[in-house]
Formats: C-alpha cells, structure tokens, sequence
C-alpha cells in the first residue's frame, strides 16, 4: 500500500481560519485516496493541509472525524439531493429510478471521492463504528429514496410485486462493482462512459421488474 511521505508535501493552503475545515478535508481526501484509512496519520494529513498537527486538532479531534465529515461533504450531501428527487418523482417511479442512478453513479466521476466507498469496504471489519456510520448516512439513505420509487411503482402496477430493499440493491450492486472496477483498473477505463453503462444496468434492471414488455413502458427503449 502507498503511503504519503509527509517530508515531500508542500503547503499549498491560504490562511483564512474560517476556511481551514474546508482546506483540511480537501487534503484529507487526497490521503485517503492514496493511503486508506488505517495507514493515515494525522500527520499525513497536517502536512499535505501545510498546517500543524495540533492545528488540525482543533478542528476535528481523531482522524475517525476527519474521515466522518469527509463522508458528510461529498456525499452525504448528495443523498439530499436523492431524496428530493425520489419525493419529486414518485408520479413517474421509471423517470425517478433512472435519474437517482444517474445522478448516484457520475457523482463518482472524482475518483477521490469514490476512494471513500473503496476504504469503507476494504476496511469495514478493522474499523465497524466507521462502517455503521457510513451504512447509517449514505447507504441507507439512498436505499430509501429507491425503496420509496419502487415502492410506488408497483402501486401503479408499473412494476411486480417485488421486495423494494432487494430490487434496490440490485440496481445499486452493478453501479457499486462498476465505480470499484474503475479505481482498481484504471488502465482499462478507455471503454464506455458511465453514463452509457448507467443506461444499460438501468435497463437490464427495468427489465427485471416491469410488470409489461419493455416497449411499453414509457421511456425504456426494447
């Protein structure tokens, strides 16, 4: 595993206290992407932040808050979004699940922010109060925004009567494997665009559960 060698970062931070949590965490994510989580210290953090280590203290006080406010800033925040459109949609569940995988996959599209998912997998065993947190803030949450599509989906007999949960880790599961296959092998990246295979696991998924052929369903091409 790469580990920062703090002795070659550089100071690369203004000085505005209001702005230093913000500054922090954007050198944090650099770490962890490259790091993980176990093999960071704070002092990796510090240096890349050109900032001292007890100045990094008085901001969040353990490394497990650095990584928690990290997962609250670029994606907890995403999971709003889900949800107001999963509440905005819910007279088109089709047009909802589309646009929630749409927007839940290309928000990766940083593959520092998709290194946050990678460490928690990789290190949920070591580290279980970090994978609660990260299941209670984000998985779960994007979870019901697409329970609650499905959900009124099959209401409107667009869909079988399924079991909401799993349909939607089924649709998630492909997504989740897709944005892991790229951080791992990012040689062999050259191929389609996310947003292409978005479409095609969206499809593949619609398929699955549509209570009518495909062709008419509105929007899904056969």
């Amino acid at each position: 595993m790469n580990v920062i060698d703090p002795s070659s970062s550089q100071p690369k931070w203004t000085r505005k206290p209001e702005a230093r949590p913000d500054e922090v965490l954007e050198a944090a994510l650099d770490v962890f992407a490259l790091n993980g989580f176990a093999a960071t210290r704070m002092d990796d953090i510090a240096k890349a932040a050109g900032l001292s280590k007890a100045a990094i203290y008085l901001y969040f006080p353990s490394k497990d808050d650095v990584f928690k406010a990290l997962v609250e800033q670029r994606i907890g925040v995403l999971q709003a979004h889900f949800d107001t459109a999963a509440k905005d949609q819910r007279r088109d569940p089709i047009a909802g699940l589309r646009l929630v995988a749409r927007m839940w996959a290309t928000s990766f599209h940083d593959l520092r922010v998709a290194a946050l998912p990678r460490i928690i997998l990789a290190e949920a065993l070591r580290f279980p109060d970090l994978a609660e947190f990260y299941h209670r803030t984000v998985i779960e949450r994007t979870q019901g925004a697409l329970v609650e599509l499905i959900q009124a989906g099959i209401d409107a007999g667009l869909f079988r009567q399924v079991e909401p949960l799993l349909a939607a880790r089924a649709l998630v599961s492909p997504l989740v494997f897709e944005i892991l296959r790229r951080q791992a092998f990012p040689a062999h990246n050259a191929g389609q665009p996310m947003e292409v295979l978005v479409e095609a696991i969206f499809d593949l998924f619609l398929n699955g559960i549509a209570a009518v052929p495909s062709q008419h369903v509105a929007g899904v091409k056969p």
